[in-house]
Formats: structure tokens, sequence, C-alpha cells
């Protein structure tokens, strides 16, 4: 038997690559409405508490204990400035554990190993915002997995408050909320 040698780039050999490729501003058609980004207007808000950060350098934790109805009702927890435009905002996706942010631009920042969340089980949430000056660095901890979130940009002395939401279903129901604040030195 006799082969003929590979030319790697001979035309016979090359695959030929689509003109047109899906864009992130166009999504596909077949996408189903539980998957895409959700955005804060979609969820009924409730105000936990508000406080006030200083210019230097401080922490700030916001943690609470949500339960959802449904396995398919997002829920979302947020530390948001008053025009609720710059902050922290998480929304959780039960069903599949997808965990996005909605503020920043960051889209789906990971998913939880344990998902799916049941109906009724509890959700240990805590969001943790370093602020730095005017810069703040921010984690979202959720059932005990940390996620990175998008670092921000905040001046002067902003009021942020701390909310929680669902987008879905008869509401949410939470407990152990805590919204503390702690003035940090600065570090070489």
């Amino acid at each position: 038997m006799k082969f003929a040698p590979y030319r790697p780039f001979q035309p016979a050999n090359l695959i030929s690559f689509p003109a047109e490729l899906p864009t992130p501003s166009s999504p596909s058609t077949s996408m189903n409405a539980s998957t895409m980004i959700p955005t804060l207007e979609q969820f009924q808000l409730h105000a936990i508490d508000q406080i006030c950060l200083s210019k230097g350098h401080s922490q700030l934790t916001f943690s609470i204990e949500l339960s959802h109805d449904h396995i398919t009702q997002r829920v979302l927890l947020a530390l948001l400035d008053e025009n609720r435009e710059k902050g922290v905002c998480v929304a959780i996706y039960p069903a599949t554990g997808e965990v996005c942010d909605l503020t920043n631009g960051g889209g789906v920042i990971g998913y939880l190993s344990l998902s799916p969340l049941l109906p009724g089980q509890s959700i240990h949430c805590e969001l943790l915002v370093y602020k730095f000056g005017p810069n703040c660095v921010c984690t979202a901890r959720i059932c005990g997995e940390t996620f990175l979130y998008p670092a921000f940009v905040m001046h002067g002395n902003p009021r942020l408050t701390a909310l929680v939401g669902y987008d879905s279903g008869a509401g949410i129901q939470w407990d152990e909320e805590m919204l503390h604040v702690t003035e940090t030195q600065a570090v070489a």
C-alpha cells in the first residue's frame, strides 16, 4: 500500500473558516431566557440597611441567610450606592448555581459546585468590599465558595444600601442579616 505524503498547507487539507462570527452583542436566538444575564430591573428589591464609608481604608461586610421559593427563582444580594449604579450586586440562579455580576459588566462570575439549590434550602451569602481610597476590591462568598468580583471606583464618602431581591414567585425569606464596616490601616 502506497501513501501520498501529507502536506499540511494544501487547500485540500484546510478547513474553511466562517466569514461571519457571532459577537457578544448579538446573542444566539436559540438561547432561552434562563441562561441570559439578568438585569437589576428584573428584581423586586428590599432594603435591609444602609452604611456610609469613609474616604480612607475600610472593609465592609454584608452577610445574610437567604431562602428561595422555587428552583427557577433568581435571588439577589447587593451593596449599592444611592443611584443603584455602583457597588456589588450578585444574582444567584439556584437551578444551575450560576452566580452573576449585575452592576460592573462581569456577567457570569462562576457556578456553585453544590447545585441545584433546593427551595427552602438556606443560602449563606457574604459580600466583602475592601476600600482603598476610591478603589474597591470585592469578593462574594456563597455557600462557602468564594467568587472574585470586578473591582470598581467610588469617590468621596459613599452611602451604600444592603439589598436583597428576587425575580419571580412570592418572595424570599432572609435571616441573620449583618452589615458591618471596619476602618483599616494603610498597607505598604
